[in-house]
């Protein structure tokens, strides 16, 4: 998908640890991700980088990325977006066709994720490496950006 056919509107999903988990398992199923591998590394980072997609921090405006235009949903375009904070131009690289075009989208943004992490860390198609590969994933490690 190309970064201009990014949307900035949020659909609202659920927030807490168990919405996390249900949608989780939705990105594990349409990538490929063995379940038991996807959901609790998923779910580590949407807990660390957005609150499990608490409406307050589905969007980061403080970091390094939050630069550029401001887009429709009144924030520049690099801010990190959604449950696992995609940046839009990873967002748009790694996006599943047939998912929504919004990294709001909590299952669009973590089967991006899944996208990303298996071609920038070499996370492997069931998952069974994502712990160990992306810190930010592994509940038994410190926080650490992904």
């Amino acid at each position: 998908m190309e970064l201009s056919e990014v949307e900035y509107h949020d659909p609202d999903d659920a927030s807490g640890k168990e919405a996390m988990a249900d949608y989780a398992r939705l990105a594990c199923e349409l990538t490929g991700m063995e379940p038991r591998y996807g959901v609790p590394a998923l779910v580590t980072i949407a807990r660390r980088e957005s609150a499990y997609n608490h409406p307050r921090w589905r969007v980061n405006t403080t970091d390094g990325n939050a630069w550029g235009p401001v887009m429709a949903d009144g924030h520049p375009r690099n801010c990190s977006r959604g449950a696992t904070q995609c940046v839009p131009p990873t967002f748009a690289a790694y996006h599943l066709c047939g998912t929504a075009r919004t990294p709001y989208d909590v299952v669009s943004c973590m089967s991006a994720t899944i996208g990303y992490v298996r071609d920038r860390y070499g996370v492997d198609e069931s998952g069974s490496n994502f712990a160990e590969r992306v810190q930010q994933a592994d509940p038994t490690r410190p926080p650490k950006g992904y």
